[in-house]
This record gives C-alpha cells, structure tokens and sequence, in this order.
C-alpha cells in the first residue's frame, strides 16, 4: 500500500535573481551559460557535481563528438564555441589527435583538463556558479517558469531567473511542470554503458591492433564462457597521457533483458553495480587476451554510469530519423552536424553515417512546446530514440546551447557546410540587438531564447565577434 506524507508549508529564502538560470553543467549548459554572458546578462549555473562536464566526464564518454564531417576525408566543420573549448584543451595538453570512428571521427579527451577548462570559462566569463545544487522543482507564473527550487549544501533555496535553460540531460525542468516528455520509444531506451579507463598499456602495440580483431576476440572469449562479455561491438581510444585507453565496451541489461531506466533510482542503483561488474570482466580479459595489455590494470570508471537516454522533450519541432539521413536543411539554423544516429539497443548495435553532407539544427528544436521564458538543451528524434544519439555529441550539445544562450539577433552570419568541403557564409537581415536592449526586454519578459552562433553584440563600449 502506497502512503503519502504531506509537507508543510514552507518559507524558502530567494537567494538569486539571475537574467538567466542554467540548469545543468554538461557541454550544453557550460555552452549556454556562455553564451548568455557573452551577451551581457547576469547568468547564474547551477550543476549536481562538483564540476562541469556532465556524461562526458562524470559518465567519462571522454570524447568530443561532432566537430567532423562524415565520409572517405573527414575534416572538421564544426567551429564555434565547440571550436574555441577544443582548441582551449589542446592548449592544455588535455585532447588527442582526432582519431576515426566509423566514417567520421571524434577526439579523446583528459577529464580533469576539461573540467579546468570549464572552471577557467565559468571564471573569465563571470558565469556565476552553484556546484553541489539540485533542482527539486520548478514553478510557473502566468505561464512562464518563475521560480526553481533547489537543494544547496545549506538547504533548500529558491531562485528566481527570468530566463530558466534547462540542459539536465533528463528535462527536470519540463518534467516538474508538466511539461510534455517523451521516453525513448514506447518506453524503451537506449542501453547504459558503464565506460572505464584501462592504465599501464603498451601503446605502440595497441595502436597496431585491428579493431575488427579485438571484436573477434570479444566474441570468442564471451562464447566461452570464461568471461561475461555481452556487448562485441566495442570501442578504446587512446587517451592524451600516452599510456591508458578509455574503453566503451560494457551493454547494460536486467537479466531479463530489460533496460534500465536513468529516472529510476532502483534501475540506476543496478545499473551502477552491473556496470562495475562487466568492467571488471573486459579489463580481465584485455589484460589475458589483447596484445599491448599484459601489464595492464583498471584505472577507474565515470563517477556515474553512462545513461545514454531518459526524457526528450516535445518541443516546437523535433529532428526525426529522416531529417538526419536526408540531410535536410532549415532557415536560421543554429548549427549543423555530420554525428551519425546511433542505435544502442539490448541485443545489438546500429549506426546510419552521412556521406559528405550534414543536417542542421534549428532553434525551434530546442524550445520546449508551450513553455514560455525556457530553452532546453536536446532535440527530440523519432524511431527507438535511435537519432536521439545525434544530439548527444559533445561538440555538438556546446555549439547548440551556446546559440541558445546568445539573445535572439539577426545581424550575423550564418555558416553552412554546402557538401564539398567548403564553408558557405549567408548573410542575415540587419537588426542588431546589443547587451542593453537584451536585458530590457529580458526584464519585460518579452525575450526569446534562440538565434544562431556568430553573433556581433556590445559589451560597455567594447564590441567583439563571438565564436
């Protein structure tokens, strides 16, 4: 029998009023805060970790994802402010060259470099931050969200944004409102994976090896039973030290073949011991079977398991299967990508790549349907939430964001990749918005999150280009 404790009433001190709110410090919401600061608005993160970084360093994907085009010479296409935070890291030792993945390619990259990188962005682009800090609820008033409730170190607290992104990775913001969501397809996502580092390798001979070999290897050890390996198509890069491999290799499942849920505490709570598990298993049998791994050991694994999908919201418009494949362009887009979709399922592995072209990615998509004064930080693709993994590049989710930070202008330059290896600038009308105008309409509540990369806006008597 489910019983129900009812709170009392409650008086909880407002201890920000912020232009803007970012809820969430991944790729995306590092990238809107930005952005937003960049135009001049008092922006305040808030992020459940200690750091920035999200699934790509707490669930340690540990690569960047989405700067390159697809085909027989990919190169990269995709600047920005993904660019900027790429070659920010490179400055720092913290990335690898790009390395090949399928037909594209992806760059490894150092975890903590990324989180000092983060730090160092929060700092200079005076990007107030509360690390250690959940959203518990957001509010509506007239419409719009007015107010978030969250549990700081010291207790529960509410602020008070005008303008709330929501770059959880689950929809939290949406979610608490009523807002409406999706979960996967039918109730199915994608599988967790349980990504871990691999140290003490001897790198010359691991960088020899053919990846279709290890699979094979993969596949014999797991039928034999000396190892629980249920996921064969696996994936290990090399990391910038120079001596350890991340290694994406694990399929989480129930033993009934369900997939655990990321929204679901219990699931999670399996999933984490699952994952630690099945890791434990691949660095045994690397270290046993694969050349340049006799000498090996387990480093660690993320800090979380890596939760592939939970929530998409419904937004204005949503990016499907068919708009990836056919390359489709939009007016006004916010940016553009070559990442394949990805299809991590219980029983196997899909992935659709582009030949030379990309699809764009429309500011419509990322406004969630019918709630006013909020951006969100994924587009919503149909089919087993099998395009969703388009959107999770790292590179990508920090140019999509940073655009959803920056005030909605129409004096800029909208860059489009035109199939042949050529970037292809197309002017917009003329309309600039600068800082001033930005924060009177944002305290009107007459402002829209949206608009694209490249925008040219003041800040005091200075005026810069943005990336």
């Amino acid at each position: 029998m489910i019983q129900n404790f009812q709170l009392p009433s409650l008086s909880i001190p407002v201890i920000a009023s912020p232009d803007v709110c970012v809820v969430g410090g991944g790729a995306a919401g590092l990238g809107a805060a930005v952005g937003a600061a960049r135009c001049g608005l008092d922006v305040l993160l808030i992020e459940k970790y200690g750091f920035c970084g999200g699934a790509t360093v707490a669930g340690l994907s540990g690569t960047i994802c989405g700067l390159h085009s697809s085909g027989d010479h990919p190169t990269q296409i995709v600047f920005g402010f993904a660019g900027e935070f790429h070659a920010r890291m490179k400055d720092r030792g913290g990335v690898c060259g790009a390395v090949p993945f399928g037909r594209t390619m992806l760059i490894p990259h150092d975890s903590f470099i990324w989180k000092e990188t983060a730090d160092a962005y929060l700092n200079t682009e005076g990007v107030k931050v509360l690390f250690h800090t959940n959203l518990i609820s957001a509010h509506e008033r007239g419409g719009r969200v007015d107010t978030l409730v969250v549990r700081c170190a010291e207790g529960l607290r509410a602020i008070r944004p005008t303008i709330v992104i929501d770059a959880s990775g689950d929809a939290e913001v949406v979610h608490t409102i009523g807002g409406s969501t999706t979960m996967g397809k039918d109730g199915v996502v994608q599988t967790p994976t349980m990504i871990f580092r691999v140290g003490n390798v001897e790198m010359k001979t691991f960088l020899k090896l053919d990846p279709r070999k290890i699979e094979a290897l993969v596949a014999e050890a797991d039928k034999s039973g000396e190892y629980h390996l249920p996921r064969h198509h696996v994936y290990i890069f090399p990391m910038p030290n120079g001596n350890e491999v991340l290694c994406n290799m694990t399929r989480i499942t129930f033993p009934d073949g369900s997939v655990p849920v990321g929204v679901r505490s219990a699931d999670l709570s399996f999933a984490e011991m699952e994952g630690r598990k099945q890791a434990r298993s691949y660095a045994q049998f690397l270290k046993a079977k694969v050349a340049g791994f006799q000498n090996s050991y387990i480093v660690d694994t993320g800090a979380q398991v890596g939760i592939r999908q939970t929530r998409s919201v419904v937004c204005q418009q949503r990016l499907t299967n068919a708009d990836v494949l056919s390359a489709r362009k939009v007016p006004g887009a916010a940016t553009f990508s070559a990442w394949p979709i990805e299809y991590h399922g219980a029983v196997d592995l899909k992935i659709s790549y582009l030949e030379n072209d990309t699809y764009d990615i429309a500011p419509d998509w990322k406004q969630p349907a019918g709630c006013g004064a909020l951006s969100f930080r994924r587009t919503r693709s149909d089919g087993l939430g099998a395009g969703y993994c388009t959107m999770l590049g790292d590179g990508i989710c920090r140019r999509c964001r940073h655009s959803a930070g920056l005030a909605r202008e129409n004096d800029h330059t909208t860059t489009h990749w035109n199939g042949r290896r050529k970037l292809d600038a197309r002017p917009r009308p003329q309309n600039r918005q600068r800082g001033l105008d930005v924060k009177k309409q944002l305290r009107t509540r007459q402002y829209a999150v949206g608009g694209a990369t490249g925008a040219m806006v003041r800040h005091g008597n200075s005026r810069r280009r943005l990336p």
